[in-house]
């Protein structure tokens, strides 16, 4: 990521270029234009920042940021080109088109465009933050308002300077959002969400775990099963052997101290609070109403338990504070920085060095909180 002080450093330096140029043409627009220019200049690099984290998530562009913002920054650019004297002069007759459009304007309402024909088709909602819209009345929205900015500007445009030419890009861009409405919007349906059944679950399940597990992880899985599996069955036909014999030679005492094992096995494997957990609020989940789904593995969606995940351990997001086994998490970070869940940043030293809870503590936590709940 690009920091912030290479990002103040371009600002600066616009800033000086624009006044020294304004103090020469005695032109307080031009200053302004080199303000632009240099914010145009760090928008693409908070652009491409994004559409990088994005990709190592493999997640959707479907946030305000790649829907709206295009569209609106595309217009004032397009605005702007009519009255800035740097590289404002048109290139065609009739038409109002100059270089400033070419360079500053046309890619974002482009971009804005894509965007807006992805919410008619692709996308299922728009995400504000943690708040989400449907993209479909979004879309509704921003094409209507967008139409009557451009009317607004046109009617205000020829009501000061008659016979004013009209803007190459917002009469592109007024024709386009007019067809997409019609194609996609009035006579399309949207995309459909697929249906949660049993085969969907399973299907998603396993590409989750194919993703997180590599293949080298899997085959030793696989080897050390076929390997552990003949001394299981001499232990097993063993102690069934041990125990007929015991039972018909020992007597009611030794069934009743057999009894008395078993029962302390099962109260050993019962977890006890103890003083290690403080503080459990930092571990509950961000959710407005806990269920035990929140508790989950958000790799495997299994429950911690014992003794099956013993010396696993669980790493929790700082983010959302969601849940997810050690190992699962690590083979994570080898090929994203974000979580799988909330798609925040992972700082850098808790991805190398992750906090651990043990399994033990961590069923503390989470009945705690289901008990609270009840």
């Amino acid at each position: 990521m690009v920091k912030k002080k290479v990002l103040r450093i371009i600002a600066i330096i616009f800033l000086i270029i624009g006044l020294i140029h304004s103090l020469i043409s005695y032109s307080l627009t031009i200053f302004f234009t080199w303000l632009l220019v240099g914010f145009w200049i760090i928008l693409i690099i908070k652009i491409f920042e994004n559409i990088k984290r994005h990709r190592e998530f493999n997640s959707p562009h479907n946030t305000a940021f790649f829907v709206i913002l295009p569209l609106f920054i595309g217009i004032f650019y397009s605005i702007w080109g009519s009255f800035t004297g740097l590289l404002g002069e048109s290139l065609i007759g009739g038409v109002y088109f100059s270089f400033w459009s070419l360079i500053f304007a046309f890619p974002f309402v482009m971009y804005g465009l894509y965007s807006l024909y992805l919410c008619f088709k692709k996308y299922n909602v728009i995400y504000f933050g943690r708040k989400s819209v449907k993209a479909r009345i979004l879309g509704y929205i921003l094409s209507f308002s967008v139409l009557i900015l451009i009317i607004a500007y046109w009617i205000t445009l020829y009501n000061l300077i008659e016979f004013s030419p009209l803007d190459l890009n917002l009469l592109l861009l007024f024709i386009a959002i007019v067809l997409i409405l019609i194609v996609f919007g009035f006579t399309s349906t949207g995309p459909s969400i697929p249906t949660l059944t049993r085969n969907y679950i399973a299907e998603r399940t396993r590409r989750i775990n194919n993703l997180t597990t590599p293949s080298t992880q899997r085959q030793r899985v696989r080897t050390t099963r076929t390997t552990n599996t003949s001394p299981s069955i001499r232990t097993t036909t063993r102690t069934t052997r041990s125990r007929t014999q015991s039972s018909r030679i020992t007597p009611t005492s030794h069934r009743q101290t057999a009894r008395t094992r078993t029962t302390n096995t099962t109260r050993t494997t019962r977890v006890k609070p103890t003083s290690k957990v403080r503080d459990l609020n930092k571990y509950k989940p961000r959710a407005s109403y806990l269920t035990v789904d929140d508790f989950k593995c958000i790799f495997c969606f299994n429950l911690p338990k014992l003794p099956g995940d013993r010396g696993r351990g669980i790493v929790i997001c700082p983010n959302c504070r969601y849940p997810a086994h050690a190992d699962e998490f690590k083979d994570w970070m080898r090929t994203s920085n974000l979580c799988s869940r909330c798609s925040a940043v992972i700082p850098s030293g808790f991805r190398h060095n992750p906090r651990i809870v043990s399994v033990k503590n961590y069923l503390i936590i989470y009945r705690h909180f289901l008990k609270k709940k009840r």
